[in-house]
């Protein structure tokens, strides 16, 4: 029977795990269990923790700043496994502590943006020539595949590197559909804080030119999907913003005044995103414009940093434009427009913020500013330009942001990791789990088995000893009685005369007999079982023996059902208890309460007849049988007479889980 049932029992468990609340939520449950007993459970748990303590100190991801200027892109492949190169020239042997790759963000087909054409396995190699005939190598990321790094940047530390020339060459290139490519939207070149591959020349291996969209040299411009390196906060005002202008071709000027002659290092602008033109990034940020340096604050001597009013220069969006300075000391720094950006039928000229930096540090925070002319409200100020904000929130350091954001890519890629593994280890613990379930199930139908088996042994053997017992019965009260008539009939007969006594004593042993006959049929007659059957047995029992005398019977406390071995022994006890009161108490009153409360049955037969020494006559009246069968059901029997007080007769039975109630 168990092994038809144990396929069954096995799938059933097996149904039970797989689709069961908990194990659509992760098998919460095994959860505690997992803990407790898996100690790389525990440790990934503890890991997880770790790493979302730091990420939750970690700069936020910047929403796409995407320009028309989006990098480089090399030519299609028919092979992922073709070599693709981008090579910078920083014009002269520099140091850098640092090499940061940003993606791109094209959406193309089933790919959403982020990441696109990001080499899945790469190397970052330094050299003092271009041709690479000695290379140094700096990273490599050629044995696996590298995880997109989706719209984060990739930091490649390199501290006391020293080259002019840096390569990025793809091993194993972006598959897109039946082609393969490799693209990149900015180079980093760290140092001190300040990206010193801003307008580096490039070269690479090959191209797929479409300005200004793709084209080699976007991949210094400065300009990227991170847009400008800023903590997301309320700023103080949206910038500054020159006054409205009908033409385009005003000429428009804005300075800052270092207050001293000081080394420049770089030149900073950052487009304006006002609150009242959310959509409008880069919003008036000049088409043309050039940057100049000067110690002369009417700029009568300058110098030119960066010139860009031959030709349209395509709108940064929120990215900053970064104007790299070599061997230039200045106190003035001064931008002019000389072609404004058109609004709406009108033309403008506004920049969130003005940053020069001297050794690493921004020397125009808070100074003083000056323009052609300005526009001075709650929202645009001169003092907006040097306050440390853009519009959209507080200005950060570029390689403690951009370490912070490649970071945190590495911290959701472990997690993700952590999770699959978590998932893993769960399914595994579920299996185990599974198993020892069922096996477990197994185990207790088997002892359910043995246990029922063995239950229904004890029952046969109960009503077999029951039945020895009632034909014990049968022979003994019965059969003596029947022999007792017999005789009697006989001597009767033998006898002349009146035979009237020896009739009388006849007949009394055949009511005694019948009575008899009528209590074992009741005992082991079906449906007898319940107390208010027993309870109304011994009421009947009661009123026969007890005729002619004032009695009282309180059973209505007895609630549980006595098997066949308690009615008989019980019985037995209380009809000897009623034939002492009846044959040698001489009483006039009796009281019978049964309860089966305080974890035992009781039941107190009390009279006011003739007192009689308990220990002088335990031989007699039925006492030691009564004991005896006491005994027999575990119990005991307790007898108190006293002169003036009558007889009380008590039996107590503890109703533990061993005692045979509720098995009649």
């Amino acid at each position: 029977m168990f092994s038809r049932c144990w396929p069954l029992l096995y799938a059933l468990g097996a149904s039970w795990l797989a689709t069961s609340p908990a194990a659509a939520q992760e098998q919460r449950w095994l959860e505690p269990v997992a803990r407790a007993l898996s100690p790389s459970y525990r440790q990934i748990l503890e890991r997880e923790q770790t790493l979302q303590s730091e990420l939750a100190k970690l700069p936020q991801p910047p929403v796409s700043q995407q320009s028309e200027r989006i990098g480089w892109h090399s030519q299609f492949s028919r092979t992922a496994n073709a070599t693709k190169w981008l090579q910078l020239d920083l014009h002269r042997a520099a140091t850098f502590d640092a090499v940061v790759l940003v993606p791109v963000d094209v959406a193309y087909g089933a790919h959403p943006g982020p990441g696109f054409g990001f080499p899945l396995r790469f190397r970052v190699e330094a050299s003092d020539d271009a041709a690479f005939s000695e290379p140094r190598l700096l990273v490599a990321y050629d044995d696996a595949d590298f995880p997109n790094p989706g719209n984060a940047p990739v930091f490649l530390s390199t501290p006391g590197a020293a080259a002019r020339f840096i390569r990025i060459t793809a091993t194993r290139l972006w598959p897109r559909d039946d082609l393969a490519l490799f693209a990149l939207g900015e180079v980093f070149v760290l140092r001190a804080g300040l990206n010193v591959g801003v307008g580096a020349a490039v070269t690479a291996s090959d191209a797929y030119n479409n300005a200004p969209t793709w084209e080699p040299a976007n991949a210094t411009d400065g300009q990227s999907m991170l847009g400008a390196a800023v903590e997301i906060a309320p700023a103080p005002g949206n910038g500054w913003h020159a006054r409205t202008e009908r033409s385009a071709d005003t000429v428009k000027w804005v300075q800052v005044d270092l207050g001293s002659e000081v080394p420049l290092d770089e030149v900073r602008l950052y487009p304006a995103r006002p609150k009242d033109f959310p959509a409008r990034r880069g919003f008036g940020f000049p088409p043309r414009f050039r940057v100049e340096a000067s110690n002369d604050v009417s700029f009568a001597q300058s110098v030119m940093l960066f010139d860009q009013t031959q030709t349209d220069y395509v709108n940064p969006a929120e990215n900053p434009v970064v104007v790299p300075v070599k061997d230039v000391r200045a106190r003035f720094i001064r931008v002019t427009a000389t072609k404004l950006w058109e609004r709406t039928n009108d033309f403008i000229f506004a920049l969130a913020e003005l940053g020069a930096f001297s050794g690493g540090k921004d020397v125009a925070l808070g100074t003083t500013v000056t323009s052609s002319d300005s526009i001075e409200a709650p929202s645009w100020a001169r003092r907006f330009l040097v306050d440390g904000f853009n519009s959209q929130g507080r200005i950060l350091e570029v390689e403690t942001w951009l370490r912070g954001l490649s970071r945190r890519r590495e911290i959701e890629h472990e997690l993700q990791e952590l999770e699959a593994e978590r998932v893993h280890q769960m399914a595994d613990l579920t299996a185990l789990a599974s198993r020892y379930l069922l096996v477990s199930l197994f185990v207790l139908v088997a002892v359910l088995g043995w246990w029922l088996q063995r239950r229904v042994r004890a029952r046969r053997l109960e009503v077999e000893a029951l039945r020895q017992r009632i034909a014990g019965d049968l022979h003994d009260e019965i059969g003596s009685n029947l022999g007792s008539i017999a005789l009697l009939s006989q001597m009767a007969l033998r006898q002349p005369g009146d035979a009237h006594a020896d009739l009388a004593e006849i007949n009394r042993v055949a009511r005694e007999t019948a009575a008899s006959m009528r209590d074992i049929v009741w005992l082991i007659k079906p449906g007898a079982s319940g107390a208010e059957d027993f309870v109304m047995k011994l009421r009947e029992t009661a009123a026969v023996m007890l005729a002619g005398l004032e009695w009282q019977f309180d059973g209505g406390t007895l609630t549980k059902p006595i098997s066949l071995e308690w009615k008989r022994e019980i019985l037995l006890i209380f009809k000897e208890a009623l034939h002492n009161i009846r044959r040698h108490a001489d009483a006039k009153q009796v009281t019978i309460r049964l309860a089966d409360t305080g974890g035992e049955f009781v039941m107190q037969i009390s009279d006011d007849g003739t007192a009689f020494d308990v220990l002088v006559a335990t031989a007699g009246h039925g006492l030691s049988s009564q004991r005896q069968r006491a005994q027999t059901i575990g119990g005991e029997l307790q007898i108190d007479s006293a002169s003036g007080s009558g007889t009380t007769v008590t039996l107590r039975v503890k109703l533990d889980s061993s005692s045979p109630v509720g098995h009649s």
